[in-house]
């Protein structure tokens, strides 16, 4: 016991940073220290290790306090927690109904519903009745996204309160809008830009004096982050959205206080995890600051912030990896301190979320708070050196960023002139090749695809609603909000309100922002491949040629294994060809059409030639490739004896795999080939 206590009490020298830079540089036996400095999609320089003098200028600064880098609350999560806030969709008014009363009491503590992606349309105030019978909102926050326009679903809240007798000052959470989200997704408003920003305002003003605790703005960071910008575009055109709503909001008579205190930013959350943690932590001090400039309060100044897990980051193949995902980026989202969190479920790119995929998801968060009690320490990242100093680097090159957008004319105007769509484009364009060439790896897709796994049913995960109406149009009488309410009150529906507003002018029109997920170019080779195989009765079939003993082709012979399953193709395998006769004769007895002859560089020199040879002078000639990269003279050598190509860890593997589909006459558009 007593040398034990002695062991305790005993401290290691600290070593300098000097010392550690002269052992890494040892390590790297030749290469500089300067590869060990990783550039991100941000172009921000990731350094190996971070010591205090990388903070030494950076202000100190505490939970709770203006800037709010730390969070706006001085006690984090243990007064209050984040809500778990998983959005619900459904097929029909009661089907949600029942779908909401069993989350909620299996841990959902907040009733979220996204209009453009529940399922169904919201058209009267019986749907709300339905929807919400037996569900006390009163005991639950709302955060109603709404998309472009909140009007109509306002104003039915309002009557159903009126009817239920209840209390406008029970109601907490958000009923919001954002346009510039949803025409940046669409291209295009159903309603003029400046009918829309007079709807925001009379909605913003009507709720400042009947329901205080309401939100009726949501500033979308999703649009951007699903398009594949980076962390600093999607906070920057995050941010410059916010500043055109204040800037409407303003001129149309309400204050700065009055406007960012109904306001509530939502962001996606990646796979960069602690990227994704200082983005949320640059994001409260970007826009503590620019309510400052403002003239608004510290009140007004903390940011309101809503997390989603990403749907650009999900799978359609090997799905269940989608969980692993999802609880990283859940992680990041709440050690980044999110207000409220939304957990995709893992089938979120295949069909509508069911039962056993909402639970994982929900419990993905419940594991977080009451397990893992990561809300029990304030602001956890806080004073890491790394992060803090990824913090302050995403702020100053997102408020670059913004104020490149400023001098545009705005977000409005940025987006007219395709800037922004344009700066998302490199990004995604960047982020595309890496996962083509896969530097950037995607687990069950571009790498350690499963084959075996049975074929994903893809259904819509957002339903076609019937948007059609040819009834009663709201006669505007007085501001936006009075008009809706006396025209639900009498019974009408919610398209007679949206019908009013298409009426009021001419809408933008954009090139809309590409929403895609990362894995979409590997899924489509792999649908091709399966198409293949229900039309032809086999997938398009590549043959190894291994050379030699197992231990001299078995490592190419598994990159070229990996590589082309990636694609959905079948790869025919075989334990070594002891001699160079029995790999042609047992090759063409194969009959395929495209080989890859794996083994050492040492057995290529004589080998390949010979095979290459053999197997053009047969009708049909053979397609004959080797693995890995080769000298110049090796390669012209072999080119010469019929070689058609080399595989090796920088051929670009999707482009590799689309030219053998089409030289086998897979039809990689979906028509039969």
């Amino acid at each position: 016991m007593a040398d034990f206590l002695t062991m305790k009490n005993v401290s290691f020298p600290i070593p300098t940073y000097d010392e550690w830079k002269q052992e890494a540089e040892t390590s790297l036996k030749g290469k500089t220290f300067e590869k060990l400095v990783t550039t991100t999609y941000e172009q921000l320089q990731v350094k190996p290790i971070y010591v205090r003098s990388d903070i030494e200028a950076t202000p100190e600064q505490y939970p709770g306090f203006p800037g709010y880098v730390r969070g706006t609350e001085p006690d984090g999560y243990m007064k209050k927690t984040w809500a778990v806030s998983q959005a619900i969709s459904a097929k029909n008014p009661k089907e949600w109904n029942e779908i909401a009363t069993y989350d909620i009491a299996r841990g959902q503590t907040e009733i979220h519903l996204i209009l453009d992606e529940l399922g169904f349309s919201i058209t009267s105030l019986e749907d709300i009745e339905t929807m919400f019978s037996g569900i006390s909102l009163s005991d639950y926050s709302i955060r109603l996204d709404a998309g472009a326009c909140s009007l109509s679903a306002l104003a039915l809240f309002v009557a159903y309160f009126h009817k239920q007798q209840l209390s406008f000052d029970s109601l907490r959470g958000t009923i919001g809008m954002d346009p510039l989200a949803a025409l940046a997704i669409k291209g295009e408003l159903p309603t003029s830009l400046s009918t829309l920003y007079d709807v925001m305002a009379d909605v913003t003003k009507w709720t400042k004096e009947q329901m205080p605790h309401i939100k009726t703005i949501i500033v979308h960071g999703e649009p951007y982050h699903h398009g594949g910008a980076n962390a600093v575009q999607e906070l920057a055109f995050s941010v410059a959205t916010a500043v055109e709503y204040m800037n409407e909001c303003l001129k149309r008579g309400l204050t700065v206080d009055e406007v960012a205190e109904r306001m509530s930013f939502s962001f996606a959350i990646g796979a960069d995890f602690f990227m994704e943690i200082a983005k949320l932590r640059a994001a409260r001090a970007m826009w503590s600051n620019i309510v400052q400039a403002f003239g608004g309060s510290e009140r007004a100044q903390k940011m309101s912030l809503h997390a989603r897990t990403s749907y650009f980051t999900k799978t359609v193949y090997d799905p269940y990896v989608n969980m692993l995902r999802a609880s990283a980026e859940a992680f990041a989202a709440i050690v980044g301190g999110a207000n409220s969190l939304h957990v995709s479920p893992f089938d979120e790119a295949i069909r509508p979320a069911n039962e056993f995929s909402r639970r994982i998801a929900r419990n993905t968060q419940l594991i977080l708070r009451e397990e893992a009690h990561i809300g029990k320490v304030i602001d956890p990242a806080g004073g890491s050196y790394y992060v803090e100093t990824l913090t302050e680097q995403i702020a100053e090159a997102a408020w670059k960023l913004f104020q490149q957008i400023e001098a545009k004319g705005g977000m409005t105007k940025a987006l007219e002139a395709g800037v922004v769509q344009a700066e998302i484009e490199k990004i995604a364009k960047l982020r595309e090749q890496n996962v083509k060439v896969r530097k950037e790896r995607i687990i069950g897709t571009n790498v350690y695809a499963n084959l075996a796994e049975p074929k994903p049913n893809i259904q819509s995960v957002s339903p076609s609603k019937d948007e059609s109406y040819d009834g009663e149009t709201m006669e505007q009488s007085g501001n936006w909000v009075d008009s809706a309410i006396a025209f639900v009150h009498r019974r009408a529906t919610a398209r007679g309100i949206d019908a009013a507003l298409t009426m009021t002018g001419p809408s933008i029109a954009i090139s809309p922002v590409r929403q895609w997920r990362l894995s979409e170019p590997f899924e489509q080779l792999r649908q091709a491949a399966e198409r293949h195989l229900e039309t032809h009765g086999k997938r398009p079939t590549v043959h190894l040629i291994n050379l030699g003993a197992i231990a001299h082709h078995k490592a190419r012979a598994d990159f070229m294994t990996g590589f082309f399953e990636a694609g959905g193709f079948a790869v025919v395998k075989n334990d070594g060809y002891m001699s160079i006769d029995e790999a042609i004769k047992e090759s063409l007895e194969a009959s395929g059409t495209h080989y890859i002859i794996c083994g050492t560089d040492e057995s290529y020199l004589e080998a390949v030639p010979a095979i290459a040879k053999a197997l053009k002078v047969v009708n049909p000639p053979r397609n004959v490739y080797v693995a890995g990269k080769q000298s110049p003279e090796i390669e012209t050598a072999f080119i010469e004896a019929g070689v058609d190509g080399f595989i090796h860890i920088g051929s670009n593997c999707y482009e590799t795999l689309v030219t053998f589909m089409k030289d086998m006459g897979v039809a990689l558009d979906g028509a039969e080939s």
